[in-house]
């Protein structure tokens, strides 16, 4: 029986593994390098064919995973990468945004939640983009999260500093967080005035933006 293969292992079978998923698609992830490690990299692919497969997505590539993939033929043309997608590593505290497979900025350092109020794993997609925006459950001070990628639920990638812990967000320092947001196709808000930030301002758009976290 295959082991179940987590983050920082490393071995033939993850080999196996790394390239068996660089000839599986979609994804929105470059082809990974086939080291034999199973690094940040090799779990945020793991969960996206997770997610594509409709099977639990947990990053570990156990019985269920491993069966999903010795099934899967890999088609004669391998399909590129496509689309945009947030890969945020909470093991070294980095975000990689990546458009097309192609890598469109690497930031860091940027902070996740506290083990009492963590940021959560898994895959995820871009619901709302808020320019300026006041915390619901901590209202103090007023546009407390400004550049808001909500991605699950409250949680959402947002301006903050970035050496200390969220309340299960991302911390996001300037000026990048701005360059991420405005990438991600956010919108300023030209109507905003100052004081408490309101969810209804007109400064959400529309995309289809991926967000990986693994951690």
């Amino acid at each position: 029986m295959a082991r179940v293969l987590k983050l920082n292992m490393s071995g033939p079978d993850v080999e196996d593994v790394q390239k068996k998923l660089n000839c599986l698609g979609p994804t929105r992830l470059p082809r990974l390098k086939v080291d034999k490690s199973y690094g940040v990299r090799t779990m945020a692919r793991v969960l996206e064919f997770q997610h594509e497969s409709k099977i639990g997505v947990d990053g570990d590539c156990g019985p269920t995973t491993h069966r999903v993939l010795d099934g899967a033929k890999c088609p004669k043309i391998v399909a590129t990468p496509h689309g945009k997608c947030i890969l945020v590593d909470l093991v070294g505290n980095r975000i990689r945004a990546f458009e097309d497979g192609a890598e469109k900025m690497n930031i860091s350092p940027i902070r996740g939640g506290s083990k009492e109020d963590p940021s959560h794993k898994g895959v995820f997609h871009v619901f709302k983009w808020r320019r300026h925006h006041t915390s619901s459950k901590f209202p103090e001070p007023p546009d407390n999260m400004e550049f808001a990628l909500f991605y699950n639920g409250g949680e959402a990638i947002h301006a903050g500093p970035p050496t200390e812990n969220s309340h299960g967000c991302i911390h996001v320092g300037d000026p990048d967080i701005g360059k991420l947001f405005f990438w991600a196709g956010g919108k300023d808000d030209p109507k905003w005035k100052g004081g408490s930030a309101d969810d209804t301002a007109n400064n959400s758009t529309t995309g289809d933006i991926r967000v990986i976290v693994v951690k």
